[in-house]
């Protein structure tokens, strides 16, 4: 895991809005809804240290391909305050600007396929909507599982949590080409995270199931 921690100056821009626009109801309440959400954004605290995925939550994606050996794509995630972790094997490159987060290839081979496994791990995510790219580096077919688990809740003297899960199964990426899967979460244990591809001819050919599952103890253990 990587430790240091990414310090951003954020730049403050003062808007002049003409004052018959703020008679619009609609924009007064969109400028409220935008700033809101900048909020809530900025409100999350960062993880420490991996024993912060017990209380802050946590972000499991797993993706594979349709091929013997390692995946046939790299993947990039970019969390709501810009942050990215991932490989673009089109140009060779590594990202990893999460406080708590890791990536790696599994090709521990449990069911005799021979078939690895890519895994993105993030501790404490933040609240907010996230992008997940996925890069064909040849012609082939990769399927995502996501797994989220919100903060934990003191309920009765016992610690639970929320799990949720998406799926999305036999997407056909070319070479060479960049899909784009936008995920929702939040450490609300009352929100489930959702998941949405962004190529219209890739969604009619996938089948792709978004589920989530009730409360559930928390998990003990550390990424």
């Amino acid at each position: 895991m990587l430790n240091c921690r990414i310090v951003k100056v954020l730049t403050l821009f003062v808007v002049i809005i003409p004052r018959p626009a703020l008679g619009d109801r609609s924009l007064v309440d969109s400028i409220k809804d935008r700033d809101a959400g900048i909020r809530k954004v900025l409100e999350d605290v960062d993880p420490k240290d991996g024993m912060d995925c017990l209380s802050m939550g946590e972000l499991d994606i797993i993706f594979r391909t349709d091929n013997y050996g390692a995946p046939k794509v790299g993947v990039m995630l970019t969390d709501p305050r810009g942050r990215r972790i991932g490989f673009d094997p089109l140009t060779q490159r590594a990202w990893q600007e999460f406080p708590e987060a890791q990536g790696y290839v599994d090709c521990d081979d449990l069911h005799g396929s021979d078939t690895c496994r890519g895994i993105v791990q993030v501790c404490g995510p933040v609240s907010g909507t996230y992008k997940l790219e996925m890069i064909g580096q040849k012609t082939t077919t990769y399927s995502v599982s996501i797994s989220a688990r919100s903060k934990e809740l003191v309920d009765g003297g016992k610690v639970h949590s929320s799990r949720s899960e998406a799926e999305l199964n036999n997407v056909t990426i070319r070479a060479r080409s960049r899909d784009i899967v936008m995920l929702n979460y939040s450490r609300d244990p009352r929100e489930k995270v959702t998941a949405q591809l962004q190529h219209p001819l890739h969604a009619q050919r996938s089948d792709a199931r978004f589920h989530g599952h009730g409360d559930v103890p928390a998990r003990r253990g550390k990424l």
